[in-house]
């Protein structure tokens, strides 16, 4: 009698398929919407920034500053308490952002806003001019089915765990309602430890080649050190990412929020968003006019 055989024949235990003989496990991959999809025209190279935690209006108004004089018109924020383990609060902060929208509208700055739970989404429409689906939600289906409803921009982090397929998946979920998605690769989960997670530029290269989604990089949170923000981000514009999010604070060291340590200052963010636009502009020189779409 072979190994095995007297578990696989086993009345309780039914023949089971040549494992060992396949390659791949799961459902086929099914996209169409993505495939075939044509966004709507946008400014690129779309560069989105701000700090990690909404906190005070001191501090909207200088980064706000900071950000329209760099040309940079979109404006990233934290005001959902959500973390790895639980602190001393959690949900949404209704004050912080009634604060942080009206000084957008007064500066003319668009905002994007996570929207971390699927009753929530009516509320985050009100505000947001891109609504954003965080990476652990990134498989979230009741919130994505709810979020593709918003006849809105809405960026779609992909999961630390998730594959290009799964990523896609989730984006087709965004394409049976009125969404209009954005994906964002902000690194993976790796054996490697010189970072906080590893960012895949060939992912950011195989989405450019497949489809017509636009892609932004976000080598804040897949790094986790600010001394690899700018390097990192120039290289993913350089393989054909559509822009960028970055995370930026004019005093990054005491900036509240996990990620003050992958946080780049004032000066830090405007150099970088000079080469963005220069090495965007130099990859794309015969379509340097061209919107998305």
């Amino acid at each position: 009698m072979k190994m095995g055989e007297l578990y696989y024949n086993s009345t309780a235990w039914p023949v089971k398929p040549d494992f060992a003989a396949m390659r791949t496990f799961g459902p086929t991959p099914r996209y169409e919407r993505v495939k075939t999809y044509q966004p709507p025209s946008m400014p690129l190279p779309l560069i989105i920034a701000g700090p990690c935690q909404i906190e005070s209006e001191e501090q909207v108004r200088a980064i706000a500053d900071s950000l329209i004089a760099n040309g940079i018109k979109f404006m990233r924020g934290g005001v959902f308490s959500a973390g790895t383990y639980p602190g001393d609060s959690f949900g949404l902060r209704g004050t912080e952002m009634d604060m942080w929208y009206s000084i957008a509208q007064e500066k003319g700055l668009k905002i994007v806003v996570e929207v971390c739970d699927p009753r929530q989404v009516e509320t985050i429409e009100a505000y947001a001019d891109i609504v954003q689906i965080g990476a652990r939600a990134m498989q979230n289906y009741a919130l994505l089915s709810e979020v593709a409803q918003l006849d809105k921009w809405v960026t779609l982090k992909r999961a630390p765990g998730a594959t290009l397929d799964e990523l896609l998946g989730a984006c087709e979920y965004l394409l049976k309602g009125k969404a209009k998605p954005i994906l964002v690769e902000r690194g993976g989960a790796s054996h490697l430890n010189h970072c906080r997670w590893e960012l895949s530029v060939s992912l950011v290269a195989a989405v450019k080649a497949m489809c017509n989604v636009p892609i932004l990089v976000d080598a804040s949170h897949a790094s986790g050190r600010r001394d690899l923000v700018e390097r990192l981000t120039l290289a993913g514009i350089a393989v054909g990412a559509d822009g960028c999010i970055v995370e930026c604070h004019q005093d990054p060291a005491n900036a509240r929020g996990a990620d003050a340590v992958q946080t780049i200052d004032f000066p830090a963010m405007a150099r970088l968003a000079d080469k963005v636009n220069k090495i965007h502009r130099e990859i794309n020189h015969e379509h340097s006019n061209e919107k998305l779409g």
